[in-house]
């Protein structure tokens, strides 16, 4: 599973926190009003096929603003349950793979017919 890290940035001046590397195209979300998280949530499931984790740079912005702290918050938990998917999605292919179909209660097959009555 490959980890790739995304980063966060603030522009306070226009109101928008900007997120990059998740794909080619940065997302940007509006804080001046209404929150909408549909670009990143958009972004990050046609993402699910990379089964890539995504993690936030050392240097991603921060805010003391209870709002845009809670803005943020929301943020991680929207990438914390992305890369929780993740996990489970190649937990369950490395689970199909490792699957063993036979039992010790099955019969062996290939014994020749030795005990066959005919």
């Amino acid at each position: 599973m490959e980890t790739k890290e995304y980063s966060l940035k603030i522009n306070h001046e226009s109101n928008l926190i900007l997120i990059t590397g998740i794909n080619s195209t940065a997302v940007s979300i509006d804080f001046s009003g209404d929150i909408d998280f549909t670009k990143l949530v958009s972004e990050l499931t046609q993402s699910i096929d990379s089964k890539t984790i995504l993690s936030p740079k050392g240097n991603n912005d921060t805010s003391d603003d209870s709002t845009l702290k809670l803005i943020l918050d929301t943020i991680d938990s929207i990438f914390n349950e992305y890369n929780n998917t993740i996990a489970s999605l190649v937990d369950t292919v490395e689970e199909a793979v490792d699957f063993d179909v036979e039992t010790e209660d099955e019969p062996n097959m290939d014994d020749d017919d030795a005990d066959l009555p005919f």
